[in-house]
């Protein structure tokens, strides 16, 4: 079985690696495609982490101010 899987990717494997992205040419639309997408999703990444961090901080604040006395703010 292993023997019939690693022949067929060694037939197959100019069907299965290469792309403009892996293989070469920086300069293709594909590979320029890649990287606008993968700039996406780091943003995408990147807002949803701040979102979290900017709510934890927010609850932590409110948090801090019902603990206090109220003397404090008269």
């Amino acid at each position: 079985m292993l023997v019939k899987f690693i022949s067929i990717i060694i037939l197959f494997s100019s069907i299965l690696f290469p792309c403009a992205v892996c293989y070469g040419n920086p300069d293709s639309p594909m590979s320029h495609g890649m990287n606008m997408g993968v700039i996406t999703l780091l943003a995408f990444i990147g807002f949803i982490l701040f979102m979290v961090l900017f709510s934890i901080f927010s609850i932590s604040i409110r948090t801090k101010k019902l603990l206090i006395p109220k003397e404090k703010y008269d």
